[in-house]
Order: C-alpha cells, then sequence, then structure tokens
C-alpha cells in the first residue's frame, strides 16, 4: 500500500469532542485482525515447540495445522486475493488501461511463461543460447538461480524465485499501509523522513528472512518443482540482521521518542502491532517452522480483509443503502467461490485431465494457480492502495 500522510484530528481530539475513534472496523476488533491474534498463536507455538516429543496433547495440535490452515483457506487466504481482483478490475476499463503493465501485461507475461514450462518441462536445455547466457551473468555476479537440466523446470523455478521475491516484498508493504493507516485514523503525525525510516525499517525484515532463505545454492522443491536457491554468503545475512538492528533502532529513536518529546504523541496499539507481528512472523531467529509455513499467510490475509471490508461497506452503503446487508453476504460467497474455482477445481480438474502428475511428479496447474495469482497479487496491490486513488480517499479514509 502505497501512502501519503497529511496531518488529521487526533483520536484523542475525536473522543472529546464525542465522535467514535476511526476504525476498519472497531478499534479493539483492529488490534486482533491487524496481528494482535497472531502474536498470541506464534507465542504459544514458539513456546510449546519443544514439548513436542514429550506430550501428545501439544504435538497432534501441530499435527494437524496442515489440515486446518487448508481448510481456513478457503474462508480467509483464498478471499483475499480474489478481493483484489475485484477492486481492482471492478473499477472499470479507464483504471485497468491506465495501469496496463500490471493489471493486463503481467498476467499476460505469466500465462506465457507458464506455458512454456508445460510444454518445455522436461526439454534438455543444452542448446539454448538464452538460458546458457543467463546462467553465465548470475554466475558472474556469484548467484546459482539457474541450472536445472530442463528448459521447462528452469522457468517454473525462476517463477518460484519470483514468487518468493514479490510475497515478502508485498507482505513490508502491507504491513507499512496497516500503519499509515492507522497513523491518520490516530492523528498521529509522520514527517517523510519518519515514514521513510519505518518502510525501510520494514523492508529489512524483509530483506533478513529472504537473504537467510537462499543462502547456500543446494536443489530445493516447491510441491514438487524444482528450483535452486541463490547461493548468497553468509556475510549477507549478517549484514541484513544489522540493517534490521539498524532500522528497529532508528525507529524507536526517530520516530517514537521524538514525537512523544516534540509533540507528546503516543503510537497506539493498533499502529505498532503489525509491525511487531510482521518481525514475528518472517524474522529468521524467531521463524517457528509450522506457524511460518502454515498459519504466516492465514494471518496475513486476515490482516488485508478489513480494508477491503472498510472499502466494501462504505461503498455499498452509499450506492445500495437499502440492500447492502444483502449485497454484501453475495460478494463474501462470491469470493469464496471464486477462491475455490482458481486456486483448487479448476486447477484439479485441469491436473486430472491433462494427467500431470504421472508426467510430471507434480501438480503442475494447481502449483501455476498458486504462482501466478501470488505474484500477480503483488503487482495489483501495487496500484490499488494508494493514499491518493478516489476509492482509497472516498471509502477507506474518509
Amino acid at each position: 500500500m502505497a501512502t501519503t500522510l497529511v496531518p488529521v484530528v487526533s483520536e484523542r481530539r475525536e473522543r472529546r469532542a464525542g465522535a467514535t475513534p476511526r476504525a476498519l472496523t472497531t478499534r479493539y476488533l483492529d488490534f486482533w485482525l491487524l496481528g494482535g491474534a497472531s502474536l498470541c498463536v506464534w507465542a504459544a507455538m514458539y513456546l510449546l515447540q519443544g514439548l513436542r516429543s514429550q506430550s501428545w496433547a501439544i504435538a497432534h495440535h501441530f499435527n494437524n495445522l496442515a489440515a486446518i490452515s487448508a481448510t481456513l483457506a478457503l474462508v480467509v487466504n483464498y478471499p483475499h486475493f480474489m478481493a483484489s481482483y475485484m477492486l481492482a478490475y471492478g473499477q472499470g476499463r479507464r483504471f485497468v488501461l491506465r495501469y496496463w503493465y500490471q493489471l493486463i501485461a503481467v498476467p499476460i507475461a505469466l500465462v506465457a511463461f507458464m506455458t512454456l514450462g508445460f510444454f518445455l518441462y522436461d526439454d534438455a536445455i543444452r542448446g539454448h543460447a538464452i538460458v546458457n547466457t543467463a546462467h553465465g551473468a548470475f554466475a558472474a555476479l556469484g548467484l546459482s538461480v539457474i541450472g536445472q537440466r530442463a528448459l521447462g523446470k528452469e522457468l517454473m523455478g525462476l517463477l518460484v524465485n519470483l514468487m518468493y521475491l514479490t510475497v515478502g516484498w508485498h507482505y513490508s508493504k502491507q504491513v507499512y499501509g496497516c500503519m499509515m493507516v492507522y497513523g491518520r485514523y490516530d492523528g498521529y503525525e509522520l514527517t517523510p523522513q519518519q515514514r521513510t525510516i519505518l518502510r525501510w525499517s520494514l523492508y529489512s525484515i524483509w530483506a533478513a528472512s529472504y537473504v537467510h532463505a537462499n543462502l547456500g545454492a543446494e536443489r530445493r522443491d516447491f510441491q514438487g518443482i524444482p528450483y535452486l536457491g541463490l547461493g548468497l554468503p553468509g556475510a549477507v545475512y549478517v549484514l541484513a540482521m544489522v540493517l534490521f538492528a539498524v532500522g528497529s533502532i532508528a525507529s524507536f529513536v526517530l520516530v517514537g521518542l521524538r514525537n512523544f518529546e516534540h509533540n507528546r504523541q503516543r503510537p497506539s496499539a493498533n499502529f505498532l502491532v503489525a509491525y511487531l507481528a510482521f518481525a514475528a512472523w518472517w524474522l529468521p531467529p524467531l521463524v517457528q517452522p509450522e506457524f511460518f509455513l502454515l498459519l504466516v499467510p492465514l494471518f496475513h490475509s486476515l490482516q488485508y480483509l478489513p480494508f477491503v471490508y472498510k472499502v466494501e461497506r462504505a461503498q455499498l452503503a452509499q450506492t445500495s443503502p437499502r440492500t447492502a446487508q444483502h449485497r454484501g453476504t453475495l460478494i463474501v460467497l462470491g469470493l469464496v467461490a471464486a477462491g475455490f474455482l482458481a486456486f483448487e477445481l479448476i486447477p484439479n480438474t485441469m491436473d486430472a485431465t491433462f494427467g500431470t502428475f504421472p508426467r510430471m511428479h507434480a501438480w503442475f496447474f494447481f502449483i501455476c494457480a498458486n504462482l501466478f495469482i501470488n505474484i500477480h497479487h503483488y503487482f495489483i496491490d501495487n496500484v490499488l492502495w494508494r493514499f491518493r486513488d478516489p476509492l482509497v480517499k472516498q471509502y477507506l479514509l474518509a
């Protein structure tokens, strides 16, 4: 969420004037949705993981997480993706053409890459001059992201790496957006320099996680698709952690302390909770494996949906006040159904029709659906949540 903050009346002044404090849903519920609930679950899992081998009562709950998270994805993860499509493409032809690169060119390029990946999946890489040139270029940089034996697998592996890159970047930008929106709601005044400090502090968390995941160049696997890590040296991870430490201290001193000294303003819990949750989710020393793999996407989606709720509720109240509740219910059901179709039913049917697993040892179209939507979601949100956007101005910030 790209943002531009302007000072507004503080929540304290709103309360004195008898106005309702501003929120996405309610102040209390927002705290839990934006990160509070995830911090409680993360803390429990982080503290109890060492007791799994000694207690069935603890271990079986960890073992059930894969099934639980898969079911919850139907009503949380998938709708959050589908909502971004609804909000972006629902703004009409002019909006889509204005952002043609993100909304037209990117999805076409992804489909083209995946089509080539399907037809060239086991095609020998030897003799492909472009791939050999790219391999040499990466090798000159000390990276090993290219090095598969089949062209189609190479293309799909590159998409896996791109997904991990864009997903982490998107997470950090979403958390920054949460903070900026609540700063606006609270009247917590931030200078452009302070906003930059917070943004880069969040980027440092993403960078530390991404670098840590790409230490070494061994072959890895994403649901049956092989890919290579970047082969980064350990010194890069140390540098990323130093940047995180510097960013955290700078945020505390140059944002928190300075605002208190100059304006007697303290950041609200709702302003801080998304930042703290993101650190628990992604910072390598704090990562709990099952939580990171299975529940972080769930809580990220849960963090996103209040923004969709705020915009859609305000829009329906203005355009269809008499039928707003019924229309809202239909939208929710439609998002759930669309997510089930896009992530599961359609790709599963295509995998069964084309017999991808016997040939490729992977559910190819199921993987493509995950790669396509996760990567494209980053580009959609890059143009969707901007403070200068009329939709955001009118329905999110009003």
